[in-house]
């Protein structure tokens, strides 16, 4: 595969790495035949076999009862119709207003019968399933439902208008706040408690580590979602999460972007099974709706990404082929559009936003003849190794690893995301060398990166992104960050340089002095990561905890590179996706 294409992006494979399984509510056939005929009642066309929004629903809630299973299916049915007719309106001034009075009408027909003129189709249809609802959803539902319509409304209003007024976008950490809103995925986790029957969560909204899990349940759900629909999005001039990635740091290529959005999913899948078991106890009967509460939220999850890949909203004709491959053909992008040409948002003296028009960049264009190499043009080509070996699913292990820790040291998601991103950057640069000095053919069952592009330019790739990613470290804004990284690295290459040695040497060094390169070669990163997230911990520095966090990483080191070396002499599976005995030479 040749990633190297422009024309082409690679997803990554977050179906595999989920911990949630994916199931389909046994009632979906019979529920779609009602819904169908409902809908089209109302004079809207929809054929299930077409859109499969029923499927969606059944997808996300396998376990609710078929009567409350076809309340969803209504509500699910229409709100993925009116987005497509929102998504798909022209970037103007009248439809904008168009879309505000269709989106108050909708919110209007969230109440009682009797009090609402529906000006649509869809309004009037929304108001009738809401009748529906109201008859079995509870008064903290109710309102969470109603809070979570309501913010997704203006959220997606917002978003409207910052395509029409100079495409301006947010921050990361600004747009992942507002991504929970205009994901519809308070609403979404609210028809979870719904459609389950859970009457008893009220005082768990109001727990912070209850709240925390919501979060991240919704982050997991739109990020996903962003990755899945980035190709129709960019094609329209919309933006999303990878259009963030890329403006916060224009280098990124649109593939290395995807690849950053799902490492920040694969670290959600952490992040929730982590504060799953933080949630403190509320007694037999509500534990028991928590932890199907938490199930129907994993559902939802998984649910929408399996979807994804059966109908035709993101992949077309082609979703069985890119399910299968991961392989993504890039639509052709809309003329100026956000994944182009961006504008910074700067928060003035009084707090408001403001518009920096002399930021204006285009992404890959080159700003100079100085910098010329720096554009995509050029960078796609020198990034060919680096590209290809995270085309190749790995572990995560180390992502895993720094959300563990961040459980202790809570750095912010922002900070979380950069360290993150750091750390895996500069783990799969050390592969590609790793490779070439212990002459692997074989990485993550595959033909290691030297042997598809050749050692000099691979060798190339893989110092240019260590240099990328210590410029782009930069971003964590710290002084101490340029030094920390620099002693680690000294370290990690000190390591590696033992290791090398002594092999090429015969020598076989005594067990103090492998410890000794285990800590330098495979504890080097480990460390780093501790220390940065220690950098912007809010968490008072106590030197005994710090003691025991660095003992933890050290004692997490020595089993991964002892059982990893061990794993090289006795397992078949770790020969097939690496090479034998490769690593054990001393």
């Amino acid at each position: 595969m040749d990633m190297a294409n422009k024309n082409y992006i690679l997803l990554p494979d977050l179906l595999s790495t989920c911990p949630f399984k994916v199931e389909c509510n046994p009632a979906y056939e019979s529920v779609s035949n009602a819904t169908e005929a409902w809908i089209n009642s109302y004079g809207i066309p929809y054929k299930e076999t077409t859109y499969k929004c029923n499927l969606v629903a059944a997808l996300c809630i396998p376990h609710c009862s078929q009567s409350r299973l076809r309340e969803i299916c209504d509500l699910f049915v229409l709100l993925l119709l009116l987005d497509d007719i929102v998504d798909s309106a022209p970037i103007s001034k009248d439809a904008d207003q168009s879309k505000q009075q269709l989106s108050k009408n909708m919110m209007e027909s969230l109440q009682p019968a009797g009090l609402f003129k529906p000006l649509t189709p869809f309004a009037a249809a929304l108001h009738d399933c809401w009748q529906r609802i109201l008859i079995n959803i509870t008064p903290g539902c109710r309102e969470r439902f109603l809070g979570g319509f309501r913010a997704a409304s203006e959220a997606s209003l917002l978003q409207a208008a910052n395509r029409m007024n100079r495409r301006t976008v947010p921050d990361l950490e600004t747009y992942i706040k507002f991504r929970r809103n205009a994901s519809f995925g308070l609403l979404s986790l609210s028809c979870i408690e719904y459609s389950l029957e859970l009457d008893s969560l009220d005082e768990c909204w109001e727990n912070d580590t209850f709240k925390c899990f919501v979060a991240y349940a919704i982050d997991t759900f739109s990020w996903t979602n962003d990755i899945y629909s980035f190709n129709i999005e960019q094609s329209r001039g919309d933006y999303n999460l990878i259009t963030i990635l890329m403006h916060a740091d224009p280098l990124l290529n649109i593939q290395q972007a995807i690849d950053r959005a799902g490492q920040m999913v694969i670290g959600r899948y952490v992040d929730l099974q982590r504060v799953r078991n933080e949630l403190i106890s509320w007694g037999p009967k509500i534990d028991t709706q928590v932890e199907k509460f938490i199930n129907g939220s994993t559902a939802l999850i998984t649910g929408n990404m399996a979807w994804s890949f059966e109908s035709t909203r993101y992949f077309g004709t082609e979703r069985e082929e890119v399910k299968r491959t991961r392989r993504v053909t890039l639509l052709a992008p809309m003329q100026e559009n956000l994944t182009g040409t961006i504008s910074k948002q700067e928060t003035n003296s009084n707090g408001n936003i403001t518009e920096d028009v002399s930021s204006q960049q285009t992404l890959h264009q080159e700003k100079s003849a100085f910098n010329s190499i720096s554009s995509a043009k050029y960078m796609d080509k020198l990034l060919q190794p680096y590209d290809y070996l995270k085309s190749v699913p790995g572990k995560n292990f180390r992502t895993k690893l720094i959300h563990a820790f961040n459980y202790w040291l809570k750095a912010s998601d922002e900070k979380l995301i950069l360290i993150d991103d750091i750390i895996d950057k500069l783990h799969n640069a050390s592969l590609l060398i790793d490779d070439i000095e212990d002459g692997s053919l074989i990485r993550r069952g595959a033909a290691a990166a030297h042997t598809v592009y050749g050692i000099p330019l691979t060798i190339n790739t893989a110092e240019l992104v260590c240099f990328l990613t210590i410029q782009s470290a930069s971003k964590l804004d710290h002084p101490c960050v340029g030094a920390i990284l620099v002693d680690h690295l000294v370290e990690l290459h000190k390591g590696q340089g033992l290791d090398i040695w002594w092999r090429d040497n015969h020598v076989c060094p005594s067990e103090d002095e492998y410890c000794q390169m285990i800590t330098g070669k495979s504890g080097g990163l480990f460390h780093l990561a501790i220390e940065l997230l220690r950098l912007f911990s809010p968490m008072k520095s106590d030197m005994k905890k710090n003691e025991i966090i660095d003992d933890l990483c050290q004692a997490l080191t020595f089993l991964f590179q002892i059982r990893d070396d061990y794993c090289n002499l006795i397992s078949e599976e770790y020969t097939r996706n690496k090479s034998y005995c490769e690593d054990i030479t001393e």
